[in-house]
This record gives structure tokens, sequence and C-alpha cells, in this order.
């Protein structure tokens, strides 16, 4: 029979992870025991709180379905996500910087023709041209790419979100584009508007129990993949956003900022198929080709919908 003490739990426990299991899980698992345990004894964790986040955990699964992950949001809004990416950028130099997924990542969004416009002729918010290419290394342009990206309404809400006050199509604000042999992209949307974080679940009570602001600054978000390439996962945030050094998940990187120029031009707007004056966002994307890279679309699928678990 084991007496277990405050000075011996943590290497009872630790001992009974078998020798064979798989390194890394037991790297994994070994880390978390012993900080979770130092962590309990560092704030004295009482059973009534211990249970209350069991708890909470649940409610984090209740709320989430196939359009919304309110554990992606929780690893947010502690800068875990954030942390993580900034770690894995590591491996990522000289590529585009990573950012966050985000808990509003739905699979199954429409190729688009290039030039379309995602917002689906919504005649809210403020008309936008976004263009640049996907560059290799060194400059070229590569051929191929699938660009998968999606924005909020100019209401402020994805539009499969729980509260959407207005109704949209579904997958509007979403869609794929895929380069040519000059690798640029184009297409039509309006202008990404700042927005809160839900705050009708558990997250919520982290943000205002500890007296935190839900905003995000104003951002599309983008996947960007092909065979042999590292997998790009990053958000184009607006440069005229007042929450930039604020931002609620912490994802925001000085070289994903870009500025919107408005432009009156009238024949521009007649060639981008705007009846006025719109606002134009540039940005090149650079891709680390990688070999090991097989089935991307695939196994970012696996990886990042929660429809396929």
């Amino acid at each position: 029979m084991r007496d277990l003490t405050e000075s011996n739990v943590t290497d009872a426990v630790l001992n009974v992870i078998a020798d064979d299991t798989n390194p890394r899980l037991k790297e994994i698992m070994e880390a978390l025991i012993r900080h979770s345990h130092d962590f309990i004894r560092e704030v004295n964790l009482s059973p009534d709180e211990l249970l209350y986040a069991a708890r909470f955990i649940q409610n984090v699964g209740h709320i989430s379905d196939d359009k919304r992950e309110e554990g992606v949001l929780l690893g947010d809004v502690l800068g875990m996500t954030a942390l993580v990416e900034i770690l894995g950028d590591r491996e990522r130099t000289g590529a585009t910087e990573s950012s966050l997924l985000g808990p509003f990542y739905r699979e199954g969004a429409p190729a688009r023709e290039m030039g379309f416009d995602i917002s689906l002729d919504d005649d809210e918010g403020e008309p936008a041209f976004l263009q640049g290419r996907v560059l290799d290394s060194d400059g070229n342009p590569i051929e191929g790419v699938i660009l998968d990206l999606w924005q909020t309404s100019p209401n402020m809400f994805y539009e499969a979100q729980v509260g959407q006050p207005k109704d949209y199509e579904d997958y509007a604000y979403r869609g794929k584009f895929k380069t040519g042999a000059d690798g640029r992209y184009w297409f039509r949307s309006r202008k990404p508007v700042d927005y809160p974080v839900p705050t009708d679940g558990p997250v919520g009570l982290i943000l205002h129990g500890t007296g935190r602001h839900s905003w995000r600054p104003a951002h599309l978000h983008y996947l960007i993949y092909k065979d042999g390439f590292q997998t790009i996962q990053t958000e184009m945030f607006n440069s005229d956003s007042k929450y930039l050094d604020s931002d609620a998940v912490f994802g925001v990187k000085e070289s994903l900022i870009i500025p919107y120029e408005k432009i009156d031009d009238p024949a521009r707007a007649e060639e981008y198929g705007f009846n006025g004056p719109f606002y134009e966002g540039i940005f090149d994307f650079v891709m680390k080709d990688d070999a090991s890279v097989k089935d991307a679309e695939a196994a970012y699928s696996e990886r990042a919908s929660m429809s396929s678990s």
C-alpha cells in the first residue's frame, strides 16, 4: 500500500509511466505532472477549486462544435497559442511569420475564382481589394498554392457565429484561392473591422474575472499550403486598428501589419468591380520549401478541424 504525502505524490505519479511509452508523450506528460503539481503547491489549490476547474473544462467542450472551438480560444487568451507559434517560427525562419488559427476556422470553404467577392455582395462596411503574391525564399512565384482565408463580417461576427445579427449565406467571408504561374492572388471583400471575441462561454469568465477587454484588431486569417512547402497559418492586421498593442489573444506581429489605402480612381474601381471608392491591401507571402510536406490540405484538415475528430 502506497502512503502518499505532499513530498512523494509527484514521484509516485511519474513512476507509473511505463518505460516503453512513446518518448515525446513521456516527455510531455512528465513535464505536465511536475509543473501542475508545483502549481497546486504554489497556490495551495483547494479541492473545490480543482473541481471547479474540471467543470470549466467540461463547459469548454460543451460550447464547442464544428463552427466554434472554445478550447482554441482558451489557449489564445492565455497566450499559450502565441507562445507556441513564436517557438514554431524558429523552424520557419525566412518565411512569413505565423499567427493564430482562432476558434472560427471552418473546414470546407468553397473554391473561388480570383477576383471573387468573398463578402457575397454584402452592402455593409467598406469595399476592399486584397492582392499580392506567394513567393519562395528566393523570390520566385509559386504556382498551385492554396490560400484558405476567412474574416468577420462588418458587423463584427463570423458568418456562422452564435448571435450573428444578420443572416448570411453559409461560408460568406470565406474562400479558397489557387495561384497561377505568376504566384498572384487577388480577391474582393469588405475592409476587416475590430471585433470582440465571444464572452458567452467559459473563456468569457476569465476575461471578465481578470478585468481584460475582449477586443481583437481587424484582420484577415490565412492558411496557405502546397505540397513541398511549410504551411503558413497567419493573419494580416489593419494598420489603423486601435487594438494592435492590446490584442486580447496576443496574435499581432509587426511584420503582419498592412496599410489599407483608399482608392478614389474611378477607372481602377471599375477594373476591380467596384461602383466607387475602395480600400486596397497588398501583401506578399513567402513560403519555405520542405520536401517532407505531402498531402498538405488533408494533413492540415486533420490537425485543425473539429469535424475530423
